[in-house]
């Protein structure tokens, strides 16, 4: 599909009564989107179980331990795959918290079924991080005739926060484990962000830890394949704010500025690995991409990474 003509399917969907343009906009992804049915867990196109193993990999890397830990999450998304994640590798608790209603429960009782069904695939995917006691009881609870949704996130030791303000979260100070976001921090404005930060720094305790993994591409760019990843970064300002709407917003930020996001909250970095996409650098060099002059000024290596995974810790407050 052509970008141009999706972004005009979703604006004009947009602009109805909010309760319609939501729904309207779900049964869209579900039936043509990544929501399509059979929908998998493990691996959809964001936010799976593999993406929850990954959170819990940058722990463990970094020395830490996920299971009896509290988790707080910025962006719930349509089936909170990820907080299941972390439920079923030992967690005591997970608050995740979004601002829009986006959890559907039709997708949380079709992931659970699946992964009650297939608990092979779920023990090799997830290997030692699995507690298999709690797989078992997911299954038990999956067997139940009427799935309320409520109850499968208090059995699961989840609290949804939605609409929520993950910038004043009225949560006590010092007591997450574990901040962490997937694919949501390219969807909120800096000044924001740097609020969402602040306040992870009263909540989270002295010790833990941030994870977030952030999407710089230009999110039109998986569904047409005569864009580029940084397509976006040739529109100025006002330009872009054409494609913008409730259900796509980007901050275009780069690289470098969420470096300095994070150092401008106090935090010290444990891990950075971003993901560089070589044939944009290729392309670069060749000067084969328009670029609008708000970013010209930053190099090929910057402009060329398009993603990254941040592990930081508050380290002195500004």
């Amino acid at each position: 599909m052509n970008w141009k003509v999706k972004a005009f399917v979703q604006k004009c969907i947009s602009v109805l009564p909010e309760r319609l343009s939501f729904e309207i906009y779900f049964q869209m992804q579900r039936h043509f989107g990544r929501l399509k049915k059979p929908f998998n867990p493990i691996n959809p196109p964001s936010g799976g179980i593999s993406e929850g193993i990954r959170f819990l990999e940058k722990i463990q890397n970094a020395g830490y331990t996920y299971r009896d830990k509290v988790f707080f999450e910025v962006g719930t998304g349509w089936v909170a795959l990820v907080p299941l994640t972390y439920w079923l590798s030992g967690a005591k608790k997970i608050i995740t918290m979004d601002l829009n209603p986006w959890l559907r429960k039709e997708l949380v009782k079709e992931s659970i079924s699946f992964i009650a069904n297939n608990h092979d695939k779920i023990k090799i995917v997830m290997g030692d991080f699995l507690d298999e006691e709690r797989l078992t009881a997911l299954t038990e609870f999956n067997k139940r005739k009427k799935f309320d949704i409520n109850e499968y996130l208090t059995f699961c030791h989840i609290e949804y926060i939605s609409p929520g303000d993950a910038k004043k979260t009225s949560l006590l100070n010092d007591t997450i484990d574990y901040h962490t976001s997937s694919a949501v921090f390219e969807h909120i404005p800096l000044n924001e962000l740097k609020e969402i930060l602040n306040e992870g720094n009263r909540i989270v305790k002295k010790d833990g830890l941030f994870i977030h993994d952030i999407d710089y591409g230009d999110h039109y760019a998986p569904i047409d394949i005569g864009i580029t990843p940084i397509h976006f970064l040739r529109y100025s300002e006002e330009e872009h704010k054409k494609f913008i709407h409730r259900f796509h917003y980007v901050n275009r930020l780069r690289h470098d500025d969420f470096m300095e996001l994070f150092k401008s909250v106090g935090h010290k970095f444990l891990t950075i690995d971003p993901h560089k996409n070589e044939n944009v650098e290729i392309m670069l060099n060749k000067g084969e991409i328009v670029l609008d002059k708000k970013f010209i000024s930053k190099s090929n290596d910057i402009l060329s990474i398009t993603g990254s995974w941040f592990v930081t810790q508050k380290e002195s407050l500004p």
